[in-house]
C-alpha cells in the first residue's frame, strides 16, 4: 500500500492494553491501574495514553456516557497510525484501552466489552487468558474467523477497504482539542 498510514505486518494484534482510573479528585489525573503486556516499556506511550482515555475530564461526563466506546488516533515516528480503542465504565472513573496498528473497530469494541465484563466480575484468569491469546495471535487474513475462547469470536476485517462505522454506532465529536472520537 503505497502511501498508506496503516502499518503493514504489525508484530501483534495490539501493542498494549491498559485499564486507566480517574478518581475525579481535583488536581489528580488519570493513572494506569493495569497493563498488558507487563513488560511493555514505551514510557512515552504509557504516560500519554491515560490522558487520551480521559481527554475531557470526569467532571464533564454524564451518566449516559458510561459504557460508551470511543477511538483516538496517534501517529508514530514513521507516520503510521495507531488506534486507541477505549471503553468508559464504572461510573466513568475507569477506562479500558487497547492500542493497535490494526483499524479493527468492531472487533476491539467487542473485546473491550468482554474485558470490562471480566474485570467487573473479578474474572482475572479469563481476562489474562483472553489478552495472552489475542496478543500471541498471528494476524490472520481478512475474512478469517477467529476463536479466542468461549465468548471471544470475531471475523478479521479487510483493512484494504475503507473502514465503516457499524449501524449501531454514532459518531460524536468531543471538544478534545486536536482529535476525533467515535462513540457507541
Amino acid at each position: 500500500m503505497m502511501g498508506s498510514r496503516i502499518k503493514e505486518n504489525p508484530e501483534s494484534t495490539f501493542e498494549v492494553y491498559l485499564e486507566v482510573l480517574h478518581s475525579g479528585a481535583q488536581g489528580t489525573g488519570p493513572e494506569v491501574r493495569r497493563q498488558f503486556p507487563d513488560d511493555y516499556m514505551d514510557q512515552e506511550t504509557l504516560q500519554t495514553l491515560p490522558k487520551f482515555c480521559f481527554p475531557f475530564g470526569t467532571d464533564s461526563l454524564t451518566v449516559n456516557q458510561v459504557g460508551q466506546n470511543f477511538t483516538f488516533v496517534l501517529t508514530d515516528i514513521e507516520s503510521k497510525q495507531r488506534f486507541g480503542f477505549c471503553r468508559l465504565s464504572s461510573g466513568a472513573h475507569s477506562c479500558y484501552c487497547i492500542l493497535s496498528y490494526l483499524p479493527w473497530f468492531e472487533v476491539f469494541y467487542k473485546l473491550l466489552n468482554i474485558l470490562a465484563d471480566y474485570t467487573v466480575k473479578a474474572q482475572d484468569s479469563q481476562r489474562q487468558e483472553l489478552l495472552v491469546s489475542l496478543h500471541k495471535l498471528i494476524i490472520p487474513e481478512p475474512g478469517v474467523p477467529v476463536h479466542l475462547g468461549v465468548h471471544s469470536f470475531f471475523t478479521v476485517p479487510d483493512t484494504r477497504e475503507l473502514p465503516s462505522i457499524p449501524e449501531n454506532v454514532s459518531v460524536s465529536i468531543f471538544s478534545c482539542k486536536t482529535w476525533w472520537c467515535f462513540s457507541e
